[in-house]
């Protein structure tokens, strides 16, 4: 039954496309073979590549789907069978002959020059247009010729491949590729259970739009087979009266999807136009830095090149951007948080990559003290061999740029403290809760943290970061080792319940908790004057200078020695 359903459908795809060149919609399928399980048989065509759909950005219930070579072959239709493997012999041959004899071109061929080559190839036979076009159409399938442009189903301006001149004999090439993609069938029949394999299923709204890109949460091809098995199951247990198995089968359908069963598809947006070929480049790069697996880099759970899109791990709790609030005031996991990036950046560093896009939208929150990150979309690799941006092509986010990027033409040199600049403008909005650092202006009253939260003496140290890495020349700003040292130091010096022994820092008492130690002065002398004090010790007497703080609530001393003794 499901075999002579999706002959029917077959049947149904490469009629509508033979004759007007159109897609068939799912929902129109639905409702012909109303009744049947058409989500199953349309999953089974499309999983082996007998169908495509038209539009991988539409939801399931918009698909529309085209046939490949295989539906003609499969639909069970002789004369639209005959019609397609005579118009793409035809095309095998011309393209085989235009390699050989037919300068490549920058811009590709047209269909113009192709149909002057079948004239003089075929001399006195006049082919209809319609015909050649669609041998065009099916010669994608024999990986002899790659097609600009947006539209599937038309051969634009097309490049011929190595392939093509590959070839042993055009005229069997047909029965040779339907042999092989018999076998490959049969071999998937025999050792797949009746269930298909699924694709990635788009769930709820897109994740974010740019761009170069839009993300959107995903289902895992797993998951929605389990689904799918669920509605058989539901369709059965309703036919035969199956109370218990349809509760099971409702309950599994609808119970939330696991973290392991979701992921964040990401798909690339390529114009044509004279930025095409750096675009390319730049998913291309994506892929190789994420196919690395990486530590502190998102897990690549899938993806196609071909089809311009990747899948990685969902993170539940998105990005620092959106996360802002529970970093602000919270100077402890900021700094913890922040550490764990920095880790991440430091062995990208090591290997000469420089990220240049480092924001609170490009990080990703797993924990809320372990970030990942995301977008390496710019990213700057050693010894390249073309650099991904164009002259005059401003790169990186603006407000988190380092001024000595900021030129008129192409940076010609990256240098790692590029990243740093950036990580240290990230943990300052971190901290704060805020976005935007203008320029390096994080000492103004209005956005120094030591004056924003002066009761928190970890401020401080927030500060020391950001002296060394958010600078205007590029000479004082310092690599990621000297950061990551910092955090290092200042992450443990806060586990261990210590702070900087500076006088500016404040100091909350540790008997009232509420109160701070202020610097005693004695007389109308302001500076702190150290006291001396002497200790007897089996009749030694030795002399100290300490430092005396009284708790401004409470009343408790503490004695501090000083440098100098």
């Amino acid at each position: 039954m499901m075999e002579q359903l999706e002959t029917a459908i077959l049947l149904d795809v490469v009629t509508q496309f033979a004759n007007t060149w159109a897609s068939t919609p799912r929902f129109s399928l639905l409702v012909k073979y109303e009744g049947q399980p058409v989500w199953q048989a349309l999953a089974n065509l499309t999983s082996r590549n007998v169908i495509r759909k038209s539009d991988v950005n539409k939801p399931t219930d918009e698909e529309e789907y085209l046939p490949t070579a295989g539906a003609f072959e499969l639909c069970g239709s002789s004369e639209l069978l005959t019609k397609a493997k005579t118009a793409t012999t035809i095309v095998l041959h011309t393209l085989k002959q235009m390699f050989k004899g037919e300068p490549k071109k920058k811009e590709g061929f047209s269909f113009e020059d192709f149909q002057r080559h079948v004239d003089g190839i075929y001399p006195g036979n006049k082919f209809d247009p319609g015909d050649l076009k669609l041998g065009l159409y099916l010669a994608k399938d024999f990986n002899v010729l790659s097609v600009y442009g947006s539209d599937v189903k038309q051969v634009g301006q097309f490049q011929i491949s190595e392939t093509a001149i590959g070839m042993a004999n055009p005229d069997t090439e047909w029965d040779r590729v339907m042999e092989v993609w018999s076998l490959r069938r049969q071999t998937a029949d025999e050792t797949s259970s009746s269930m298909p394999t699924y694709q990635w299923e788009r769930v709820g709204e897109p994740l974010g739009h740019g761009g170069q890109s839009d993300v959107y949460r995903v289902r895992s091809p797993k998951r929605v087979a389990e689904r799918a098995a669920c509605l058989l199951k539901m369709r059965t247990a309703l036919d035969g009266n199956y109370r218990g198995e349809l509760a099971d089968a409702m309950l599994s359908f609808s119970r939330p999807d696991s973290p392991s069963e979701l992921g964040a598809m990401k798909l690339f947006k390529i114009r044509k136009d004279s930025s095409e070929k750096q675009a390319l480049d730049r998913l291309k790069q994506e892929f190789e830095i994420l196919k690395q697996n990486r530590p502190g880099l998102p897990k690549l759970l899938d993806s196609n090149e071909s089809e311009r899109w990747i899948v990685t791990e969902l993170f539940s709790k998105s990005t620092v951007e959106d996360n802002l609030n529970h970093y602000k005031g919270n100077l402890a996991l900021a700094l913890k948080a922040f550490l764990s990036l920095v880790n991440t950046v430091t062995k990208l560093h090591d290997e000469g990559i420089v990220h240049r896009d480092i924001k609170p939208a490009n990080v990703f929150v797993r924990e809320l003290d372990d970030l990942v990150l995301g977008d390496f979309g710019i990213v700057y690799l050693p010894d390249q061999p073309a650099r991904l941006t164009r002259t005059n092509e401003s790169v990186g986010p603006h407000d988190y740029m380092p001024p000595w990027a900021e030129t008129d033409g192409r940076l010609d040199r990256v240098e790692t403290n590029f990243d740093v600049y950036m990580l240290g403008k990230l943990l300052w909005c971190m901290v704060t809760g805020r976005l935007v650092l203008r320029r390096e202006w994080y000492k103004r009253r209005e956005n120094d943290v030591t004056i924003i939260f002066r009761h928190d003496p970890h401020a401080h140290m927030i500060n020391t970061i950001l002296e060394k890495c958010v600078v205007e020349k590029q000479q004082d700003c310092v690599g990621i080792h000297d950061v990551r040292a910092m955090a290092i130091a200042f992450v443990s010096l806060i586990e261990q319940g210590g702070q900087l022994l500076q006088r500016e820092v404040p100091r909350p008492c540790h008997v009232c908790g509420h109160g701070e130690y202020e610097p005693e002065s004695f007389g109308n002398n302001k500076d702190v004057i150290p006291v001396k004090v002497q200790f007897w010790k089996d009749q030694e007497i030795n002399l100290r200078r300490l430092e005396v703080y009284t708790c401004n609530s409470c009343g408790h001393v503490a004695l501090f020695k000083t440098r100098q003794q």
